[in-house]
């Protein structure tokens, strides 16, 4: 069962996506998000110290989410069947890319790729490989929300793994 503290964490984080979709992110106040949310300005401080923390309270639980429900797993020798369910993920949830991109806060979307593949890491050369398949997975990401969103999943896989074999 969830705590109170942590609905009111999810409440908070849910009033601010949804007012990023009517409102320009700069112009949002906490008083926005707590109204959105129905709670108080002592919940919201007792929480979060600003708008940037709850965004990646929010991306940090989409992510560890996604990772328990589609028990995805690092593999690299299946590495392209990881990257398409990755990019599905990512496709499923493009109006929130969509959303950090116009806000110019999608940054926060390569700090979650990081985070993933930096915890797998184990030596110095891992962190070096891990460090430069989040860099590459996020820049194609990035430039597929900048550019619309018109490439399937399997398309997006598909590039990524010809740029990776590249010799």
């Amino acid at each position: 069962m969830e705590s109170r503290s942590e609905q009111s964490k999810k409440y908070i984080a849910e009033a601010l996506f949804l007012l990023m979709k009517k409102k320009d992110y700069s112009k949002i106040t906490n008083k926005d998000i707590t109204d959105k949310a129905g709670l108080s300005h002592i919940t919201y401080y007792r929480n979060f110290s600003g708008k940037e923390e709850v965004i990646k309270y929010y991306l940090d639980n989409i992510t560890d989410e996604f990772i328990k429900n589609s028990q995805i797993n690092y593999d690299p020798k299946k590495f392209k069947e990881y990257i398409i369910i990755l990019f599905r993920h990512l496709h499923d949830t493009k109006e929130i890319g969509s959303l950090l991109y116009k806000a110019n806060m999608i940054h926060y979307i390569k700090d979650e790729f990081d985070r993933i593949f930096y915890n797998k890491a184990r030596n110095k050369k891992e962190r070096y490989n891990y460090y430069f398949i989040s860099g590459g997975l996020y820049n194609i990401y990035y430039y597929w929300i900048q550019s619309g969103c018109n490439e399937s999943p399997e398309e997006l896989s598909d590039m990524f793994m010809d740029f990776f074999n590249i010799k």
